[in-house]
């Protein structure tokens, strides 16, 4: 990726932690960002902190699992126009290895997918899809691995 792409890349990816961290402030509490939306590859991180810890010091099942759960949001807000939002049906998480650190979390969702989605949101108003997460850790050893369902379609239209 030349440089020009990296920086654009970086941009993006700090535009949507903004806009994620002022729709749902829970990212922001736990230190949530945008890593990267690269080639149908959508990456998130989370730091270890005071938030986030539980009572022997590592991080908590809670951030971790919306670490997780964050990455299918994050594909429509990427692929779709304001008029649609995600919302997670069921998201399972099978914790492997304790976190001591941060996390990274990793979605591949290909053009195909893209497509679909984009042609269900055209001709019936809505769409759902299943997402599997792999979560590491900072060494990129895989702590947890989550599979999940997501809806989308105008959640904001009363009618």
């Amino acid at each position: 990726m030349n440089s020009i792409a990296m920086t654009n890349q970086k941009t993006l990816a700090s535009q949507y932690t903004k806009l994620a961290r002022e729709l749902c402030p829970i990212y922001r509490f736990i230190g949530l960002e945008t890593v990267s939306l690269d080639k149908n590859t959508y990456k998130c991180f989370t730091p270890l902190g005071e938030n986030n810890k539980n009572h022997i010091g590592i991080m908590h099942a809670g951030p971790i699992w919306m670490t997780a759960e964050y990455l299918g949001g994050l594909v429509v807000m990427h692929n779709c126009n304001d008029e649609f939002q995600p919302v997670v049906g069921s998201l399972d998480i099978k914790f492997i290895n304790p976190v001591r650190g941060g996390i990274y979390a990793e979605l591949l969702f290909g053009d195909d997918k893209v497509r679909i989605m984009k042609k269900d949101l055209l001709l019936t108003g809505k769409h759902k899809f299943e997402t599997t997460v792999i979560l590491r850790n900072e060494n990129e050893d895989k702590i947890a691995e989550a599979r999940g369902t997501y809806l989308v379609r105008n959640f904001l239209n009363k009618s």
